[in-house]
């Protein structure tokens, strides 16, 4: 009976290994793709390219936690709002709208930094391409869905 149990813990510990080993194989693809594409459309040289990722790592770090707390935030007045008084509600929209503040405060410090960094034309460009890399992803996805099974990511034609 412990062997039994003994395998069956090893085989899920080893499950649970490989699917995040798995989700990171996943991660590295794409923080690769995504370089790749921003590098492309950026026209980056080596110079420019090493002064800028750190800069936009932080800033897209930056940007997703205040997108996954006001998403947070807005699960949670759904999930909660009969209970909530009209005070927690206000107090709640009050801190929906800040974040939108915070986010457009953090994009006009990135365009401010940046432009240390690129060419006018390339910051201009940048905001295409973050634009360009979110479609792409999102015609990628829609793809997936349309051919179950289909692995990684495809290249931009």
């Amino acid at each position: 009976m412990k062997r039994i149990f003994t395998v069956i813990v090893a085989l899920t510990v080893i499950s649970v290994f490989a699917v995040k080993g798995q989700e990171q194989d996943n991660l590295d693809r794409l923080t690769a793709y995504k370089i790749a594409f921003f590098t492309r459309k950026l026209s980056l040289s080596s110079v420019e390219a090493e002064k800028f990722w750190p800069v936009y790592n932080d800033f897209s770090a930056r940007k997703s936690k205040i997108q996954i707390d006001r998403v947070a935030l807005m699960r949670y007045a759904a999930q909660n709002e009969s209970n909530m008084s009209n005070e927690e509600l206000s107090a709640t929209a009050d801190k929906l709208a800040d974040s939108f503040v915070d986010e457009a405060d953090l994009i006009v410090k990135f365009n401010t930094d940046v432009k240390k960094i690129l060419p006018p034309a390339k910051v201009i460009r940048l905001f295409q391409a973050e634009n360009q890399y979110k479609q792409q992803l999102l015609r990628e996805l829609n793809q997936r869905k349309q051919e179950p099974g289909a692995p990684g990511i495809r290249r931009q034609q």
